[in-house]
């Protein structure tokens, strides 16, 4: 076996107006170079996705099933549940700051996916249209954590887990109102039409939007600075422990 040397690859990335707003580079190796039965002998392709590898775990876990692992080389198994359909509460929050970046004044969006008690996915990113208000900056993350939403809906009925609806808790009444309003007003006519893509699953019944105190929502913790007692409040909500030194 023979060392294969690397490369650089460097990369501009943009933003919505095509300006440079940072620079990317990574590392590869020249596997190009590689022969079979002299560099290697199997290869492989990582196919699970992480959030699915949770789901599952949570899954487990509300049933209290005793998981065992193994590796079956090239095939793909397709086994059958004999459990009968259950019902798992699922909720997803969903939070934004609003103009927190002070450079460019976007908003933040936040998600924390939950399968019965247990968090299976989480992310931030800042959002790429800047927000006028604060209902605009929550309906935008809304709709963000719907997609999410819809996606763990269907990875569920793998396990014979069929929902209804999902539960969405945000803590902006008014962006609340918005999804559930058809009526294309002057205070809304400025939100780009994707993002009414909320809207459109909340009619059909395939998301359902709750209201939750800014106290009780987990994904603050995730898109804003808090107090001290705040931030423990809400990291025990994601099922952290406490760190004890």
């Amino acid at each position: 076996m023979t060392i294969k040397g690397t490369k650089w690859m460097f990369r501009n990335k943009l933003d919505e107006n095509g300006i440079v707003s940072r620079n990317k580079a990574r590392l590869v190796a020249q596997g190009y170079n590689q022969q079979e039965g002299i560099d290697y002998d199997e290869n492989y392709a990582t196919v699970a996705r992480l959030e699915s590898i949770r789901i599952l775990l949570a899954y487990a876990c509300a049933l209290d099933f005793i998981l065992f692992q193994m590796d079956i080389k090239s095939a793909f198994l397709n086994g059958f549940i004999n459990e009968e359909g259950i019902d798992i509460d699922t909720v997803v929050y969903a939070e934004s700051d609003h103009a927190g970046d002070y450079v460019d004044r976007k908003s933040t969006s936040g998600i924390c996916t939950f399968v019965g008690c247990f968090l299976t996915s989480w992310f931030t990113k800042k959002q790429t249209a800047l927000a006028i208000s604060t209902t605009k900056a929550e309906y935008v993350s809304v709709g963000k954590t719907c997609q999410q939403a819809l996606w763990m809906k269907q990875a569920l009925i793998d396990y014979d887990v069929r929902l209804d609806d999902v539960s969405i808790v945000c803590d902006n009444k008014g962006a609340i109102d918005l999804s559930k309003n058809p009526v294309q007003h002057s205070r809304t006519k400025h939100i780009e039409i994707r993002h009414h893509f909320l809207r459109d699953n909340v009619q059909k019944g395939h998301i359902l939007i709750e209201k939750v105190s800014s106290v009780e929502n987990i994904a603050g913790i995730i898109t804003k600075p808090l107090r001290r007692e705040s931030f423990n409040y809400l990291r025990l909500g994601l099922g952290m422990l406490e760190h004890i030194s």
